[in-house]
């Protein structure tokens, strides 16, 4: 019975000595305790990354398919007539479509940038290889929408549509005029047949005069050569179309007189100084709707108005008139609209293309 007794007791000292020496190289190599281990908290995840702003889309469709709506008409100075209402079609899209386009692709590139460093860059809720991956993105989409990016390749290809457009209604605007080296077209006025008893008839015909090349009309003819001179009764000549930086340059004296010797060439000098008149009274009025009547000095039944159809504002603050002349002669009607322009307040308007 002792020895079994002294022999337990060997054994659990042993064990005893085992656990102390386990316990001593635990603490020796460093390892800790359950009580000594230091917090480590859950992860979390992050949350979803801000999506970027919407992209401004083009208008494309929008674009005035005109160009070649000329070639429909048979009289020269009605050709150029219709070129000249192309060209402020076109202009009109570029200034109302085409300019805010690109104003609005630089708001969206500031958005790009003001989006990564207000919300994600620095943001100790993203890991930093989240904030990087996101940095990426933003300036791969800031590039594309430089004036050379993937973005703007429907706007470079619409550009040089419209250059390419404003070049070819310049020359055809010449072309049928005369000028920048065409020689002027001829033209005339329709006149009615003479009677079946072949007593001819002093009746004008109850359509309404056209350019024509069967009957040229010396007096609309000179009217229209000289319809510069009438141009700077409106105020003088600008250059080029205003509101658009080195575009839309075209002989804006001569689209004057083109759209004026359509009224002119059936007026006498005097007359067409009160159509004058009658225009620059009605541009200082300035509003949609205001009208200035005249009435000739030297002749019965002839009479006219202008009237201020639109009203724009471009881009650098220069200001657009539209306005619808009317002319009255022997009963006949003709109706003309033109576009008149001035940069600053104060000037005074000229006709444009």
């Amino acid at each position: 019975m002792r020895a079994k007794l002294r022999y337990r007791s060997g054994v659990g000292a042993i064990f005893l000595v085992l656990l102390s020496s386990s316990a001593v190289a635990a603490a020796w190599q460093g390892v800790p305790s359950e009580g000594e281990k230091a917090f480590v908290p859950a992860p979390v995840a992050e949350p979803a990354l801000p999506a970027l702003p919407d992209r401004p889309v083009l208008d494309t469709r929008s674009y005035p398919k005109c160009r070649e709506d000329y070639k429909k008409i048979d009289a020269p100075f009605d050709k150029a007539a219709a070129i000249n209402r192309c060209t402020v079609a076109i202009d009109t899209y570029y200034t109302q479509k085409m300019l805010p386009y690109r104003e609005a692709m630089i708001v969206y590139q500031n958005a790009l940038s003001s989006l990564y460093t207000a919300r994600v860059g620095g943001n100790m809720r993203y890991s930093p290889a989240t904030q990087d991956r996101f940095y990426k993105a933003v300036m791969a989409e800031h590039a594309a929408s430089d004036p050379e990016g993937a973005n703007l390749a429907a706007y470079r290809g619409l550009e040089a549509q419209y250059q390419t457009d404003r070049a070819y209604l310049a020359d055809r605007f010449c072309f049928n005029t005369g000028c920048n080296g065409y020689p002027v077209p001829s033209s005339g006025v329709k006149v009615a047949s003479p009677e079946a008893t072949g007593t001819p008839s002093k009746k004008k015909s109850d359509e309404t005069k056209r350019a024509s090349s069967d009957a040229p009309d010396p007096k609309c003819k000179r009217a229209r050569k000289r319809g510069g001179a009438l141009g700077g009764l409106l105020g003088g000549v600008a250059g080029s179309a205003v509101g658009l930086k080195g575009v839309g340059t075209l002989v804006s004296g001569l689209v004057g007189a083109v759209l004026v010797a359509e009224i002119a060439c059936q007026l006498d000098e005097k007359e067409q100084k009160v159509a004058a008149e009658a225009t620059v009274a009605v541009t200082k009025k300035e509003e949609v709707g205001a009208t200035a009547n005249w009435t000739s000095p030297t002749r019965e039944g002839v009479a006219g108005s202008s009237t201020i159809t639109a009203l724009n504002t471009e881009p650098n603050g220069s200001k657009c008139l539209s306005i619808t002349d009317i002319a009255i002669v022997e009963g006949e009607e003709t109706r003309v609209s033109k576009r008149m322009c001035r940069s600053k307040p104060g000037e005074p308007y000229s006709i444009m293309a």
